[in-house]
């Protein structure tokens, strides 16, 4: 059925049981009875303006205090729009101390305070009429958002960003760059994965483990037995013979045996340790204060400390022997030695598989 706003006249649609709505021009609510649209008895209040029906005549508080028989509850009920109310919502209750302002703005069916804004304006800006055209709520310039709201423009930035750390694929070899906080990864290259995990071995076990975190062997802890690890940094304080790919920082502490050839980038034999590399080792740097048996090749510099031993063969680009220090074999200094293990054949890099 039709329905006509009685604050502004606009007709819609409505359901035929409806009992209350809301204009869809100026945002007011109004009642529905058999079919006839009427205001809200009492005051209507909206978000900018307090808006009093009509008045007759000016009412006095006297009046209304020295009046012995108060009004029906008959009276009380809810009126049409064509009626009129003689008192306001506070003078009623009694919450008011001073009668009511003169000054007012006569509009069809109300009447505004006279600090009130127009019908027009108060229309624009009703919750009823910014919903029904499906815009946004703004108060004094901001979107309405949550107190700890941040614009992202505002929020506080990281000047730098946080390095990753290199890692080399077990399959393929690749080297890729990952984040620190990152628990796994994909190769790039061949779509291996790869685990990040971080391990300390404190018992003395055969172990296959494969990984790019951290592996540590503690003092009681040990890896015999045809055990092979890949891990990035390894740090061995205990007994261990095993095939290891290390593609970071190789840390001895105590005598062991490695079998396969061993990759790292920093190769480091601590005093009274004795660590036997068969098939050689190829390292960017090393430090020796322990001693090292098998070929070792470096693509940087080599240390040989006071009590540091060499038994086999030594190509560096660079060498510092410090006086007491040996190599049993041949040495060797080239500055174009390379230690980055070659790339797998059969792996495509610009495709995965």
């Amino acid at each position: 059925m039709d329905l006509t706003c009685p604050c502004c006249g606009h007709i819609q649609q409505e359901p035929a049981l409806v009992i209350s709505t809301f204009c869809r021009a100026c945002g007011e609510h109004f009642r529905v009875r058999r079919g006839v649209a009427f205001t809200n008895p009492g005051p209507r209040v909206s978000g900018l303006a307090e808006l009093r029906p009509l008045r007759r005549q000016k009412p006095s508080l006297s009046g209304l205090k020295e009046e012995s028989n108060p009004r029906p509850p008959s009276e009380l009920a809810p009126r049409h729009a064509d009626e009129e109310t003689d008192l306001t919502a506070a003078a009623f209750f009694g919450l008011s101390a001073e009668e009511p302002h003169a000054e007012t703005i006569e509009t069809s069916g109300g009447s505004l305070g006279r600090n009130a804004q127009s019908r027009e304006a108060l229309a624009e800006g009703s919750l009823g009429a910014l919903i029904a055209a499906g815009q946004t709520v703004v108060v004094a310039g901001k979107e309405k958002m949550p107190p700890n709201y941040a614009a992202p423009d505002d929020r506080r930035r990281r000047d730098d960003n946080v390095p990753g750390i290199p890692v080399r694929c077990f399959r393929c070899h690749h080297r890729q760059d990952v984040s620190r906080f990152a628990k796994s990864t994909q190769c790039e290259r061949c779509s291996a994965y790869i685990s990040l995990a971080h391990y300390e071995i404190k018992t003395v076990k055969s172990h296959s483990l494969r990984t790019r975190g951290d592996i540590v062997i503690a003092k009681k802890g040990g890896l015999i037995q045809n055990s092979e690890i890949a891990c990035h940094h390894l740090t061995v304080s205990g007994s261990i013979d095993a095939i290891v790919d290390c593609s970071g920082d190789a840390v001895f502490r105590h005598s062991g045996r490695v079998r396969g050839q061993l990759h790292c980038e920093t190769l480091v034999l601590e005093k009274n340790c004795q660590v036997s590399f068969p098939d050689g080792v190829m390292a960017r740097r090393a430090e020796i204060a322990g001693h090292l048996v098998g070929d070792l090749t470096c693509s940087g510099k080599v240390r040989i400390a006071r009590n540091g031993i060499v038994e086999g063969s030594l190509a560096a680009v660079d060498l510092e022997l410090r006086d007491g220090g040996r190599i049993s074999g041949e040495t060797r200094l080239d500055p174009g030695i390379t230690t980055e293990p070659a790339l797998s054949k059969g792996f495509n890099p610009n495709l995965i598989g």
